[in-house]
């Protein structure tokens, strides 16, 4: 309670074009890749030619001395093996990865010590970055600091990267996602209903021309895409009145498809057309969720992410028998009740009423019978 989070999304310029083929290959040989193995993966980087071609006039062929290929399977593996140990460069603050999307995290009961310890990351981070021969976009790098709604930071932040002083972003996108300083999903809700508007007009437009089954193939890629991307953190994180305006819309869109008046009951209409309602859309994935943590199938930061009745109490009971989740009890609403961990452990407790054992089920035979059950009870 009472600290502060600070967020660094660092922005790398062309990271994927820009990996030095000696450096990778040094670090491929330190991760026990050598001999043969080793000099098929310089066979594979080196020696690559490109040209541009514009308006039917190409340029001349080019050996391309630096990168890793974009558009293959290896491309994404080989940059996280060249990015790897960018963590042993930092001091204090926790590093994270997604392919070329870098950021830290700095945690702290006092701003003046998260400043302190960001300045001295940062340029720790620069000296790696310089080492490893990666351009760095200063000025594209965004800096955002979390915090309660209505909490105001009385303090004057000098955070600089490479003599580029860091201003403050109320919002910043990461990985498809808008998340503000509040984490509360009200910046990337706005921005999915701006979405889902403009997907409605044109499925009132092409409903005309094409058959069913193509209408509703065309509902799930333009419209329920838009649903389902991150919805477990925007929407669960969400106010009421933006989640019922959220329901609205896609009630709307089946309206829409069915060509049912604008009155209509929409629940017939999401069984008829075997359509899952957003909220039951989130309940699978928290389900799906909790299933991959007791399989072992999350990422290490996850591994405390719920804990199960069976790990409170060594007493053999009908709760740890059926793998529930323990639920603490919280007296805050949006951070104890409605966090993200808590609606999961709900969805997957009631999931083990429905089912026996899910745990032990695959991940299809989960989606296809909580599946029925939702459109059953439609």
């Amino acid at each position: 309670m009472g600290k502060f989070a600070c967020g660094i999304f660092v922005d790398l310029q062309k990271a994927f074009d820009t990996v030095n083929h000696e450096i990778l290959l040094k670090k491929l040989e330190h991760y026990g890749l050598r001999g043969k193995t080793n000099s098929w993966f310089r066979s594979y980087l080196e020696n690559r030619k490109q040209l541009v071609s514009l308006n039917g006039v190409k340029s001349e062929i080019q050996i391309m001395n630096h990168g890793v290929p974009q558009v293959s399977v290896l491309g994404p593996l080989l940059f996280l093996v060249y990015i790897n140990d960018l963590h042993n460069a930092i001091s204090y603050s926790q590093s994270y990865h997604f392919a070329d999307d870098t950021h830290l995290l700095n945690i702290s009961n006092s701003p003046k010590k998260v400043q302190k310890q960001l300045n001295i990351d940062l340029k720790l981070l620069y000296n790696w970055l310089l080492a490893n021969k990666i351009s760095l976009n200063s000025k594209k790098t965004e800096m955002i600091i979390f915090q309660k709604p209505g909490s105001k930071i009385n303090w004057k932040w000098n955070v600089r990267l490479n003599g580029y002083k860091l201003t403050l972003s109320d919002q910043i996108k990461y990985l498809g996602i808008y998340l503000d300083k509040y984490l509360n999903g009200h910046c990337q809700s706005k921005l999915t209903m701006q979405k889902l508007a403009r997907s409605l007009g044109m499925l009132s437009k092409v409903r005309h021309y094409v058959q069913v089954i193509e209408l509703k193939n065309i509902y799930h890629a333009i419209f329920e895409a838009h649903l389902r991307y991150g919805c477990q953190i925007w929407f669960q994180s969400n106010t009421k009145a933006i989640k019922e305006k959220i329901e609205q819309l896609q009630k709307k869109a089946l309206r829409i498809i069915s060509y049912s008046d604008f009155r209509a009951h929409t629940s017939p209409l999401f069984k008829k057309w075997k359509i899952l309602k957003m909220k039951d859309i989130v309940d699978m994935q928290n389900c799906l969720l909790s299933h991959s943590f007791l399989n072992d199938r999350l990422p290490k930061s996850f591994e405390n992410f719920f804990q199960k009745c069976s790990d409170i109490h060594s007493t053999p009971t009908r709760s740890s028998a059926s793998q529930y989740f323990y639920m603490s009890h919280f007296k805050s609403t949006k951070c104890g009740m409605n966090s993200i961990s808590n609606t999961c452990i709900r969805s997957w407790n009631s999931l083990t009423q429905v089912l026996d054992s899910p745990s032990k089920l695959q991940i299809g035979e989960i989606k296809e019978r909580l599946f029925n059950h939702y459109i059953d009870n439609y």
